[in-house]
């Protein structure tokens, strides 16, 4: 089978340092760890054949499958299991920098967590190899989402002595997914080789070409000439063109709603975004239906909230995301400014400046505001989130595991790792953290809701929309699974040439 990848990078394959959706899902196809998502995103055993948890949810014991192995056929142990854990959280594998590494949302829930990443342990003291096959996990807390967790790509399970013997190793990794990696040219082409039978499953495709940079790149014309059999995002402009029998494409449109928002978010921290009635007149002014039915033409969904729908099988509309630009006003007025004319330029932060623009162009008409659209590449915009270098940004944010959580707490928590404005909310704070530990969802779920409430009345984000994937695959090509966290795994496609 064959596809477009990204057109920038996979800088590296290290799970541990894998931080955006685009090499995810490359390096879940070489690696695996202990839990991963089926196609309905419910967290379920990969490595691990069986999970038991004790009764107050701060002690899990997972037992290793007999045919969990690496790509040589070594088998995969506990020991292996407490080393890749340990080592997703050591800084020294960042370079020293611990804002580099992906771990810290997914592992820092773990006994010794903190230690590890503040150098003060070798070891994550919180993981233990009970036996040969056992391992067992203990957290400081009881956290409800802790599967879901270890579902994500930095809790992959890693060759951690090829690690430690080569720095580049992961250019050929031995490692615990369904692919192993037979050949890659950076900024050309990577080439995945199935394994012939993996977890007790023969595979249906026998390799993967997966085009990268300049190669990868107008991914539509690339479809239409025949060179890729899957193209996992048709343009907004072409959906309806594809969806016309008259236009004789060859392939199945697949249409999936995926559990992912692009946004602008604004810290609380730093002048001008502090004052909190200026937040909230930028949220006020802006009709976000517009962007999904208008700009977006209607092939993305209208976001009713923060929460995209769905996720815990909810609707999580809120009648807070209709303008309203006399309260706008009004806000202003109240804010340390008085007036739009005293409020100085806003910056925002992107790579993608489409949105940010129509954010830019809405505020200066309807409230003679002025936004500094200020765009970024990709990996310096990477890099800046990470290090927090920007009061406000947009951006596209696909959840990483099927919970509210992955979006409220990782985007918003002042605690959490992606908090890349530092905003603080001490009502949010407690309301997360008390989700955290609630088992049942339907318990849960309240407490999200009042969450998304306290941020939209906080002036803390602007969603624009929810995000609708578009995949083509060509007549040919079957198995594939688009779940709504996106295409996870290619494992059980098939191809009938």
């Amino acid at each position: 089978m064959r596809l477009a990848g990204p057109e920038t990078g996979p800088a590296s394959l290290d799970p541990a340092l894998s931080r955006d959706l685009a090499t995810n899902q490359l390096v879940r196809q070489v690696f695996r760890g202990l839990m991963r998502f089926d196609v309905n995103v419910n967290a379920v055993p990969a490595l691990a054949a069986e999970v038991q948890v004790d009764a107050e949810g701060r002690i899990y014991r997972f037992r290793l499958r007999d045919d969990a192995v690496f790509h040589d056929g070594r088998p995969v142990t506990a020991t292996d299991v407490v080393d890749s854990l340990s080592r997703a959280l050591d800084p020294a594998i960042a370079g020293g920098d611990a804002s580099r590494l992906a771990s810290p949302t997914y592992l820092a829930d773990i006994v010794g967590a903190a230690d590890l990443l503040a150098g003060r342990a070798s070891r994550l003291a919180g993981a233990t190899a009970v036996d040969e096959r056992t391992v067992e996990v203990a957290l400081t807390a009881p956290r409800a989402t802790f599967l879901m967790k270890l579902a994500s790509v930095p809790a992959a399970i890693v060759d951690t002595g090829q690690a430690a013997a080569d720095a580049e190793w992961w250019r050929a990794p031995n490692g615990t997914g369904p692919f192993r990696v037979a050949a890659w040219e950076p900024e050309a082409l990577l080439t995945l080789e199935a394994l012939p039978v993996y977890l007790g499953e023969t595979s249906a495709l026998s390799r993967v070409e997966i085009l990268l940079g300049p190669s990868a790149s107008l991914p539509f014309n690339l479809y239409q000439a025949g060179e890729i059999d899957l193209l996992e995002s048709v343009p907004g402009k072409s959906v309806a063109w594809v969806r016309d029998p008259a236009s004789a494409l060859a392939g199945t449109l697949l249409e999936t709603p995926l559990f992912a928002v692009s946004y602008v978010a604004f810290g609380n921290q730093t002048s001008p975004y502090d004052d909190v009635n200026l937040r909230r007149a930028l949220r006020l002014a802006f009709p976000t239906r517009k962007i999904a039915e208008v700009s977006e033409a209607g092939t993305v969904d209208v976001a009713t909230g923060i929460v995209p729908r769905g996720m815990l099988g909810r609707d999580w509309a809120t009648d807070r995301m209709e303008p309203d630009l006399d309260a706008a006003r009004r806000a202003i007025a109240a804010s340390g400014f008085g007036s739009p004319e005293e409020v100085p330029p806003l910056p925002i932060y992107c790579a993608d400046p489409d949105p940010v623009e129509a954010l830019r162009d809405v505020l200066a008409g309807q409230l003679g505001l002025r936004i500094e659209v200020i765009q970024v590449n990709w990996p310096d915009f990477l890099g800046g989130l990470a290090a927090r270098l920007f009061p406000a940004y947009a951006l596209y944010w696909g959840a990483d595991y099927p919970d509210p959580e992955s979006i409220l707490w990782m985007l918003f928590g002042s605690d959490s790792p992606d908090n890349y404005t530092g905003y603080r909310h001490a009502e949010l704070d407690a309301l997360l953290a008390e989700a955290a530990g609630v088992a049942d969802s339907g318990a849960r779920a309240p407490l999200y809701q009042r969450a998304q409430e306290v941020l939209l009345d906080d002036g803390a984000m602007i969603p624009f929309y929810f995000d609708i994937a578009y995949t083509l695959v060509r007549p040919e090509v079957a198995g594939v699974e688009v779940t709504a966290l996106g295409i996870l795994g290619f494992e059980r496609v098939r191809v009938e040439r």
